[in-house]
């Protein structure tokens, strides 16, 4: 199926955000703990809740189209990668400064793709911002949609380390890369990262890099945040970054 690109009125999303609030308060007042509301989520995401998400979905007047924009095609994608980057493709025209912040517009597409990153009996995680987006410095890539998006339009193909999860998941190697500004602005880490933790057979991180193991993600931060004090990293390539790690990092060096 193909739809245009459209994006919220201001009444539309004030809609949208008020019946999100009414959907998180439904599913909150199931789950007895917030470590494990998959049952809760189950309960709380009732009939009528799901009438109005069919409802505001296909309500054209609460919304306008966004010029510059070339039709999505909405599959069964197999993971936020692919979701993303049908995404991209569909906004590669548009002026990036327009849409990075625009709410209406994230909001929407967060709807349309609904049922594919909001998927009760299979997700653990129902906080508004993988939904509604939140522009504060701890939410904002937080977003289902657009995360995994700007992940894309800034490191291409190098972004799967970020993206690999299902649509209905956040990922944890995104949410712990992208809060370092540095490295967030930078090309070359995520090929990095690409090289020493994606496991290509799998398309995922290999087990237990984003946690604090010896030459895992963590510390890899640490050695760049270092390496970033006394050298110019920015114009390297991602074998001379590489190159420069010390030892515990041969484990993951060998599959360069």
């Amino acid at each position: 199926m193909k739809i245009k690109i459209r994006r919220f009125t201001t009444e539309g999303r004030k809609k949208w955000l008020s019946l999100y609030n009414e959907i998180f308060v439904s599913i909150d007042s199931k789950v007895l703990n917030r470590r494990a509301p998959k049952e809760g989520i189950k309960k709380g995401y009732t009939s009528s809740l799901k009438k109005k998400i069919d409802f505001l979905k296909n309500d054209f007047e609460l919304t306008e189209e966004v010029l510059n924009t070339k039709e999505l095609e909405i599959k069964n994608f197999k993971n936020s990668y692919e979701l993303a980057k049908a995404i991209y493709d569909s906004l590669i025209q548009c002026d990036y400064r327009e849409i990075y912040e625009d709410e209406c517009l994230w909001d929407w597409l967060a709807l349309q793709l609904w049922d594919q990153i909001f998927v009760p009996g299979e997700m653990y995680g129902y906080m508004p911002y993988r939904y509604t987006l939140v522009l504060s410095r701890e939410d904002q890539f937080r977003h289902l949609i657009r995360g995994p998006w700007f992940a894309i339009y800034h490191y291409g193909e190098n972004a799967k380390i970020f993206t690999y999860t299902k649509t209905y998941q956040q990922n944890d190697f995104l949410e712990q890369y992208i809060k370092i500004t540095h490295m967030r602005e930078m090309q070359n880490i995520p090929e990095v990262c690409m090289k020493l933790y994606y496991d290509m057979d799998t398309e995922r991180a290999l087990p237990g890099v984003t946690k604090g193991k010896k030459g895992g993600f963590p510390r890899l931060r640490d050695k760049i945040g270092q390496f970033n004090k006394v050298k110019y990293l920015w114009d390297m390539k991602s074998d001379q970054i590489i190159n420069m790690l010390p030892r515990e990092f041969n484990k993951y060096k060998q599959r360069v």
